[in-house]
């Protein structure tokens, strides 16, 4: 009896134990995934990073499966994560199951559309036109998208005589001239491919200048002119002859620019040189110089003698000699001059030496006739 309370005691606090433990153990029944789903649209030959699912709930560590569906091929499972690079067209739905230690789990629906990705030329056109007998450099097709290797073919028209596909390249000589549309494909391993259009146009060459003549120039000012060619390939531009005005430089690309110092006519000689072939022009460049805007002012002074209007006597006027016919005969105009600061005449009738003789003339009449009269009212024998 006594050993029996004893273990009575410790089973009652056992059962204690358990009574407050079961609560805790109910909270934690439920497994909930907490990560977004995995990414929906993915492409053949792509390494994608791992999706690791995450989740709440339960006892760790937590262990993902796929219990419906299959992931693409070429993806698996990992711990708790899924990743790989997709090697099949399709889509793909499955379910992801993430269980704790016991037993308790989430499920999360996902779907996941595998795609050949699309394949894109990105590299230009070939170079057109070309020459015949001239060499050219590798024109090197590019592409993105697809799985490669890639393979360039092509599919319609054909390439000028003398030039060929190697690899993802073309390249050659032409050796006809005329005009070959053709159309290129690139294809990828998967049989993917895109098509690029092109035209080459083949001459012969003979390089000539497209360019007109250089407008003049002014003498002090910055001035730009360039000379183009056309007819052969890789044109380069230099100074055959003559000399260019003092300021002036040319350049491969064929500027003529600078400032000109000296005004003149500038005679030179272009070259307009290619690969196989060149040409030729004489220019003759004005140099012209400033021309001033402001007009020039006609000088006055004590020194000038402006002329004065021309003056016809008429009957009225003193200096007039009335013919005998009863009419004015012409006269020749007198010539007037003026004084630095007056501007009556110095010489004609108006002058004022005329005007000063007529003076004295009247008034000496005047003192003559006041005379006489004084005179006759003196001796005159009152009635």
């Amino acid at each position: 009896m006594g050993t029996l309370r004893p273990v009575t005691a410790l089973m009652m606090v056992v059962a204690s134990l358990l009574g407050t433990a079961q609560p805790s153990v109910a909270a934690t029944e439920t497994v909930t995934i907490t990560s977004a789903k995995p990414r929906s649209l993915m492409y053949i030959g792509q390494v994608y990073a791992i999706h690791t699912v995450e989740a709440t709930g339960g006892v760790g560590p937590y262990k993902l499966s796929v219990v419906s569906g299959s992931l693409p091929p070429g993806m698996l499972v990992v711990g708790t994560s899924l990743g790989g690079a997709p090697t099949t067209p399709g889509t793909y739905p499955f379910t992801l199951r993430m269980t704790d230690q016991n037993g308790l789990f989430g499920e999360q629906p996902a779907t996941i559309e595998v795609r050949h990705q699309k394949v894109a030329i990105t590299s230009g056109k070939p170079r057109s036109p070309m020459y015949i007998g001239q060499v050219y450099a590798i024109h090197t097709v590019e592409a993105t998208g697809g799985v490669g290797p890639y393979k360039l073919s092509v599919v319609s028209g054909s390439l000028p005589p003398g030039m060929l596909v190697v690899g993802t390249s073309l390249g050659g000589a032409p050796t006809t001239p005329g005009t070959y549309p053709f159309t290129l494909r690139m294809t990828d391993k998967n049989g993917l491919f895109d098509e690029q259009e092109a035209t080459i146009v083949v001459a012969v060459a003979a390089a000539a200048f497209t360019s007109g003549d250089p407008p003049a120039a002014t003498v002090g000012r910055p001035y730009s002119f360039r000379f183009t060619a056309d007819g052969d390939s890789n044109i380069a531009f230099s100074l055959a002859g003559g000399a260019l005005p003092g300021g002036l430089t040319l350049d491969e690309e064929g500027r003529l620019s600078g400032t000109p110092g000296s005004v003149g006519t500038f005679t030179f000689t272009v070259q307009a040189k290619g690969r196989s072939t060149s040409a030729t022009r004489e220019v003759s460049l004005v140099v012209a110089a400033v021309v001033s805007s402001t007009p020039t002012a006609t000088p006055t002074g004590p020194g000038s003698t402006p002329t004065g209007p021309t003056a016809t006597p008429t009957s009225s006027d003193p200096g007039a000699t009335p013919s005998e016919s009863g009419s004015a005969a012409p006269q020749p105009a007198p010539t007037t001059s003026k004084a630095s600061g007056a501007w009556l005449p110095i010489t004609g009738p108006a002058s004022p030496l005329v005007l000063l003789l007529m003076g004295v003339l009247a008034f000496s009449i005047g003192g003559i006739l006041l005379v006489l009269a004084y005179n006759r009212r003196r001796f005159t024998t009152p009635d």
